[in-house]
């Protein structure tokens, strides 16, 4: 299951400040996608550097991954870098930790691939393949 949490509702300080936490608790990975080739490969940033280029304009967003094809099951933080085109910083933190997320920054929906179509759903309709488990959300 692979379930994309949008971020558009936050500030760039708001941005930041989730950077900041989720790299407290989470694994940084920086990747440059070189247009015309296949692939990627791990670069380094300073996180004055990460932090100067997160914006609002960029596609910022959670995404869920659990029992979904060679992802391991963690939940990724993710920012497209302005001023480095091609680049993201991926934070991979720990699925349990996606409730203390989703109160602090205020996440209200989640949506996932059916065929072609994005489809929304209020976190209420959030659950994970663990039989039962739904996440505290209010």
């Amino acid at each position: 299951m692979e379930r994309f949490f949008p971020l558009k509702h936050l500030t760039v300080e708001q941005l930041r400040d989730l950077y900041r936490d989720a790299c407290k608790v989470g694994r940084l990975l920086i990747e440059y996608d070189k247009p015309g080739t296949e692939g990627h490969y791990e670069i380094t940033l300073s996180d004055d550097e990460i932090l100067k280029n997160i914006s609002v304009e960029c596609q910022n967003h959670f995404v869920f991954h659990e029992d979904f094809e060679d992802f391991p099951d963690a939940t990724t933080v993710v920012f497209s870098l302005s001023q480095h085109p091609f680049t993201t910083a991926y934070i991979d933190i720990d699925n349990i930790r996606l409730d203390w997320f989703v109160k602090k920054y205020g996440l209200v929906e989640w949506w996932q691939m059916e065929g072609s179509e994005q489809k929304y759903y209020p976190f209420s309709k959030f659950s994970t393949l663990e039989p039962m488990k739904r996440h505290n959300f209010n």
